[in-house]
């Protein structure tokens, strides 16, 4: 990443208008990303989220959460 690499493992988008401030954590053998999101249907307002990771050639991934 020193040199330009990497990319982007969670970014705003039409239902949650930017995420930050994150923290990374094991349980029962499973990885999550704690953060906090902006949640557009509620003004903007903030919220945490708790996401499961995946992980593919080392580099962590969301999991699209099931609705």
């Amino acid at each position: 990443m020193n040199l330009g690499g990497g990319s982007l493992v969670v970014e705003g988008d039409k239902e949650w208008n930017g995420a930050g401030h994150s923290a990374t954590v094991t349980f029962d053998g499973v990885d999550y990303l704690v953060f906090h999101g902006y949640d557009a249907a509620d003004g903007g307002r903030s919220k945490l989220r708790i996401e499961k990771i995946s992980w593919i050639n080392g580099w962590p991934v969301l999991r699209r959460r099931e609705n």
